[in-house]
């Protein structure tokens, strides 16, 4: 998959025009507010159907005007392929946003989605390690979102017959009498959808620790090793729909009482975790890393769900390996979809070579360096000396294209 251009109206300080890339590496640069993280945030609009920045995309539109538009134009299998976005605000109509796949207006996101392929890295993500479990559930369900746009479906039933079930426990609480019945439906129903949720993000959590386990090696010298897992109140058999399916109808007929009693579902995908930790860190003060597992595993309710993500957590020591362990899982998100796709997605790197030191540096740009990426960075000094990259200067939202450079030197 090669990303060819992109081209924007009016989105956020962008001056507006097309910006032409290159396979390999493009090396976005310039002074903070140039505009580097907005070229990225309009690539990755086309990966995720939304912004990663806000949840009020009217805040994409440029001040002063009441209309937005971005645009690219991809490679994929040989065929070329164009998408856009058009927002649009008004005091008649409101917010309004439209989508649009090689000419023809699409409906509903999960339409958008699964054409363009992109890995997003931003200093944000280091939150994956020592972020809220819905940090890291946000994680896996953007990445199966891309692979499986049919994903969405699931998860926004399993989404709306929560809040539905959530309303009527908070309706009732903390004394009323139930409707058992018109409960069982409900849970039945959640069951049903929660089961292919927990299936797909189980299925992803087992592929990342496999790639990121590599990749962590790499990173930390062979060190340490990294480990992902998954985290579910159905504990085990994850790929048996039928499986959890039972077991989670199981769990919220036990829960009932403690349901009403505190007006909300207490199992479920939404209560989920994935954590991620570092096997026989010296954190840990002499526990073994299996054992604590183990013995937190016993009950993964809520409260043990906090208490893995605090133990995951407790395995970084530095700042180092957060960013290691995050760099790894994005290395590993990409040969995902290379697997599933039999194509590299494009990586869109927002301000991370400053943050890793040259050996982790070198090691990123090896990677990368046959296929395509976006890179941004503030110093030219930070960028390894590795070959060609394809050299843009951005300034107050332009673009001042240099060419493809054998050795990027200052000045």
């Amino acid at each position: 998959m090669r990303l060819k251009d992109i081209n924007t109206t009016a989105f956020r300080n962008l001056s507006g025009g097309t910006l032409a890339l290159s396979d390999g590496i493009n090396l976005l640069y310039g002074s903070n507010a140039a505009g580097k993280t907005n070229t990225l945030e309009c690539a990755y609009v086309f990966a995720s159907g939304r912004s990663f920045r806000t949840r009020h995309e009217a805040e994409l539109i440029q001040k002063g005007s009441d209309t937005a538009r971005a645009g690219i134009t991809l490679e994929r299998s040989g065929l070329t392929e164009s998408m856009s976005v058009v927002w649009h605000l008004s005091k008649e109509k409101g917010f309004v946003k439209r989508m649009t796949y090689q000419g023809y207006e699409v409906g509903k996101v999960s339409e958008f989605l699964g054409v363009f392929r992109a890995v997003l890295f931003t200093p944000d993500h280091l939150m994956l390690i020592k972020g809220s479990p819905e940090e890291r559930r946000r994680f896996l369900d953007m990445a199966l979102s891309q692979l499986q746009p049919r994903y969405i479906h699931y998860m926004n039933s399993y989404l709306k017959v929560l809040a539905d079930k959530n309303a009527y426990l908070k309706k009732i609480s903390p004394y009323g009498r139930a409707d058992e019945d018109y409960l069982e439906v409900l849970n039945s129903m959640l069951a049903k959808t929660a089961a292919v949720v927990i299936k797909q993000r189980s299925g992803l959590a087992d592929m990342l620790r496999e790639y990121a386990m590599d990749a962590y090696g790499e990173l930390s010298g062979s060190k340490e090793t990294l480990d992902v897992r998954y985290i579910s109140s159905t504990k085990e058999n994850f790929s048996d729909m039928e499986y959890t399916e039972r077991r989670l109808l199981e769990t919220y007929r036990a829960d009932l009482p403690s349901e009403i009693k505190q007006g909300r579902t207490l199992h479920g995908p939404h209560k989920d975790d994935v954590v991620m930790y570092i096997k026989n860190s010296p954190m840990l003060s002499g526990h073994d890393t299996e054992e604590v597992l183990s013995e937190d595993e016993v009950m993964p309710d809520g409260s043990e769900n906090t208490r893995l993500s605090e133990f995951a957590a407790r395995t970084f020591g530095s700042q180092g390996q957060q960013r290691s362990a995050v760099l790894a899982v994005k290395i590993a998100e990409g040969e995902i979809f290379n697997k599933i796709t039999g194509e590299y997605p494009v990586f869109l790197l927002d301000d991370l070579l400053g943050e890793l030191d040259n050996d982790r540096r070198s090691y990123l740009i090896k990677l990368i360096r046959d296929r395509q990426a976006l890179i941004t960075c503030c110093d030219l000094a930070s960028f390894p000396n590795y070959g060609e990259v394809n050299l843009i200067r951005v300034e107050n939202g332009g673009y001042e294209p240099l060419g493809l450079n054998g050795n990027i030197t200052q000045g």
